[in-house]
């Protein structure tokens, strides 16, 4: 498989994360035609916006302009909700989610070396 384009790949993860090209835009303080601009091919973003967009994602840099593979992410659409919803989370209310999923799961948790 040839190296795709950054628009392909920006595409390709937006629709895998269930996002519209609005709900992409608005996260990024773009206009929806930005969005689309940069699926096209018809615009390239700068070195910000593209940090911002592999954050998003969690998919490195070099992923993104069709050099390399994405970081990995679990094919559950549960983990992959509940990662999204971690990435809007204070880090108090983080905690207190894993505080809470520790009390409730706690064989999820143990360390499967011991």
């Amino acid at each position: 498989m040839g190296e795709e384009s950054f628009g392909l790949r920006l595409r390709r993860l937006r629709r895998e994360h269930g996002e519209t090209q609005p709900e992409l835009a608005k996260l990024l303080g773009l206009s929806r035609s930005a969005v689309s601009m940069y699926e096209s091919g018809e615009r390239e973003p700068k070195y910000e916006l593209l940090t911002a967009i592999a954050a998003h994602y969690e998919v490195d840099l070099d992923y993104l302009l069709g050099r390399d593979r994405p970081a990995p992410e679990s094919e559950d659409p549960d983990i992959r909700m509940i990662a999204r919803a971690g990435r809007k989370m204070t880090p108090e209310q983080r905690e207190n989610l894993l505080r809470y999923a520790r009390f409730m799961f706690p064989e999820a948790f143990e360390d499967s070396d011991a």
